[in-house]
């Protein structure tokens, strides 16, 4: 860690050092897309943010800047821009930016703001040193971000006019003011989540597509990486070919981009922190935080990042309960249904059970008074409201031995004694029959004991 800490310096002059530049060098401008116009709230809890970028266009040509930027407590984000441009020749460029944020709705933020207000001095051609106003970028943004889990995604969609549209790589001395649309995307990952998570950008700038890596090697350093008009890339180094495909440094020419960024922290003060709660500031931790050590103590972060994943962790536990609860409760009403069903099937069966009685009591009456085949009628009502009586099937019996039917008479018994093996009285009667000793005064006489 220290001996990368260490390297920091030299590679920031080597970066300043290389020559040549157009004016807008990515990663050069307020926010933390490549080119593109966007707000980066959560830049408020760092003093101020250094950039240090070059972009490779040919072993001979390449391009570098030098930024600050800083975003204020009253949502105004400003910037400072380094760069020494390929044209004019031998000129420095300094460039001033600013934009505001001027509405929220939900998650989406509208910010408005000025680029490239450029003082160049130094040229050959004096008549282009001082103020140049023909390049300057007016710009309008719509800015939102959507957390998914550990990942999250940042769109950036607005119009803009002067270099925002055109940034040619040669100088134009007059150059036209049109207006263009871009549009950008910047994908945060769990990689390095606790330096703040790997960024993956793509953008399309209103003339060609750029694509960017930010990686965060520490807290407060972030190495970045991209490829600016990613759809001319087979056109890299033209000027190193040779033959007919060598050619002269064009406008929109491609480039290998790279660079290092430094966060420097802020201290909050307690009237700060009321202009925290005012406006949105991201939807990460520090816009979710009153105490402003956030900002400057790294170790306290680790421990909310901490403090959080345990809440995510009870609120998944609290969940599982729940439905745990839910499962509970849906057992709870099924096993009564279960009992009501149970319930009601018994008060059936006892209501079966006493008409089948009240048939079976009539017909004992009707088999005293020899009426056997209105007994017979009653029984076998008896026998369809409760097919489980025994009783009723050895009267069955009995009436149909009166009437003369032995074979059914016999059957009834026995089925009789199936459904009571003690049925005593059963066996004694299918004895007598089969040695043909029943006589009708002892049928009526057994007949009368079942009950």
């Amino acid at each position: 860690m220290s001996r990368s800490i260490f390297y920091i310096p030299f590679i920031v002059l080597l970066l300043i050092g290389i020559p040549e530049a157009n004016s807008r060098v990515a990663f050069s401008r307020p926010g933390n897309m490549i080119r593109i116009p966007n707000m980066d709230n959560s830049m408020y809890k760092h003093l101020f943010v250094l950039d240090v970028s070059s972009e490779i266009l040919s072993s001979t040509q390449s391009s570098s800047a030098f930024s600050i930027n800083t975003l204020s407590k009253s949502k105004f984000q400003y910037g400072i821009s380094f760069v020494k441009p390929v044209e004019p020749l031998n000129s420095i460029e300094l460039g001033f930016h600013i934009q505001k944020n001027m509405l929220v709705y939900g998650d989406v933020l509208l910010d408005i703001g000025i680029q490239d207000v450029l003082f160049r001095q130094g040229s050959d051609s004096s008549n282009v040193n001082g103020l140049d106003t023909k390049g300057i970028s007016l710009f309008a943004v719509l800015n939102s971000k959507k957390y998914f889990g550990n990942y999250a995604i940042a769109t950036h969609l607005g119009f803009g006019s002067g270099k925002i549209n055109e940034d040619s790589h040669l100088y134009v001395s007059n150059p036209e003011q049109n207006i263009g649309i871009f549009l950008g995307f910047n994908f945060t990952t769990p990689f390095l989540k606790k330096n703040g998570g790997v960024n993956i950008m793509t953008e399309f700038d209103g003339k060609g597509l750029n694509i960017g890596l930010s990686v965060p090697i520490l807290k407060s350093t972030h190495f970045n990486f991209g490829i600016t008009r990613f759809e001319n890339f087979g056109n890299f180094a033209t000027e190193d070919k040779t033959g007919t495909e060598k050619s002269n440094l064009k406008g929109d020419a491609p480039s290998i981009t790279f660079g290092i960024g430094f966060n420097v922290p802020r201290m909050i003060d307690p009237e700060d922190d009321a202009a925290l709660s005012e406006g949105p500031l991201g939807d990460g931790i520090y816009a979710k935080t009153d105490s402003s050590i956030l900002y400057y103590d790294p170790i306290c972060t680790d421990v909310v990042e901490i403090l959080r994943d345990s809440i995510k962790v009870s609120n998944n536990i609290i969940d599982n309960l729940n439905d745990y609860n839910n499962m509970l409760q849906h057992s709870e009403a099924t096993l009564m249904d279960s009992t009501r069903k149970n319930l009601l099937r018994e008060e059936v069966s006892q209501l079966n059970q006493n008409k089948a009685m009240r048939h079976l009591s009539r017909s004992l009456r009707y088999f005293y008074d020899e009426e056997y085949r209105i007994a017979l009628s009653e029984v076998n009502i008896s026998i369809d409201l409760n097919p489980n009586l025994a009783i009723a099937y050895g009267r069955r019996g009995s009436i149909y031995y009166k009437l003369g039917d032995t074979r059914r008479a016999t059957l009834n018994w026995n089925v009789a004694l199936k459904l009571d093996p003690e049925f005593s009285e059963i066996y004694e009667m299918l004895q007598a029959a089969e040695e043909n000793r029943l006589k009708p005064v002892e049928i009526s006489k057994n007949i009368g004991e079942i009950k």
